[in-house]
């Protein structure tokens, strides 16, 4: 039997925690805070390999408090330390920024997975607690990106600094879509979180290709992704999990 890879994405809300076996992802969410002791985030990783053998945890981070909470508990199911993506990790990628220490393991990993999937050039869009644009070139080339609020950080602010804008629900797969014209406040406040944020990315990988003179296929992934998708006029491929598949990606190259 081949044994499993575990590959824990640790965001800002979330943690995914994700069961490769082969090319098989079994995918298990928890809530971020509050933090866990290394000891219980231990009993859960361990349910996730009953009855298989593991060959390797990799751990990709935005939440510097956690990072070796985690690690500790990969540690003491796995037996040695696990491989956190970061600095000194090879990805497959070639940085073409000043300071590719200050990159967010979470946007190196979407990039990897992508690179790891279509042949550059990309743009690599992840619609999560934050929204971020990513821009791969030719040859792998890490070249910068843009970092806006999420659809959640922009709908909560505009309820809570506001008096009277309410907090709207964001749409999930299948659900009516939002009119660019808003009828009412909540309409109007939908339109601008998804019409906006769709135009936002779209003007922003306009401009990119302008710079570099590249045409870039996107790549779209991300807890909201499936909120703004309908409103993207580009043509795009959806990878939810694009982060644990860049994980696995970036697993493989350490120990080919």
């Amino acid at each position: 039997m081949e044994k499993a890879l575990i590959v824990i994405d640790i965001g800002n809300t979330t943690i995914s925690i994700g069961t490769f076996v082969g090319e098989q992802l079994s995918v298990r969410k928890l809530d971020t805070k509050p933090f866990k002791s290394s000891s219980g985030y231990l009993e859960i990783l361990r349910e996730n390999v009953v009855d298989k053998g593991l060959k390797g945890v990799v751990i990709s981070s935005v939440a510097p408090g956690l990072t070796p909470v985690m690690a500790g508990a990969a540690e003491g199911l796995l037996g040695r330390p696990p491989l956190i993506v970061g600095p000194g990790v090879e990805t497959g990628l070639k940085f073409d920024v000043p300071v590719p220490e200050e990159l967010g393991a979470d946007r190196i990993s979407a990039c990897a997975g992508a690179v790891g999937q279509y042949l550059p050039p990309l743009a690599v869009l992840d619609f999560g607690t934050a929204t971020t644009v990513n821009i791969v070139g030719r040859g792998n080339v890490y070249r910068g990106g843009a970092i806006l609020p999420g659809l959640g950080l922009m709908r909560d602010v505009l309820h809570e600094r506001t008096a009277k804008l309410p907090r709207i629900e964001i749409p999930g797969p299948g659900a009516e879509g939002a009119r660019v014209v808003g009828k009412d406040t909540a309409g109007s406040m939908l339109s601008g979180l998804l019409f906006g944020s769709a135009g936002a990315v779209e003007r922003i990988i306009s401009g990119a290709e302008d710079a570099e003179g590249e045409t870039y296929k996107v790549v779209v992934t991300g807890g909201y992704a499936s909120a703004v998708l309908p409103y993207l006029r580009r043509d795009y491929f959806f990878e939810p999990r694009l982060v644990l598949k860049g994980m696995k990606f970036i697993f493989e190259r350490a120990y080919a």
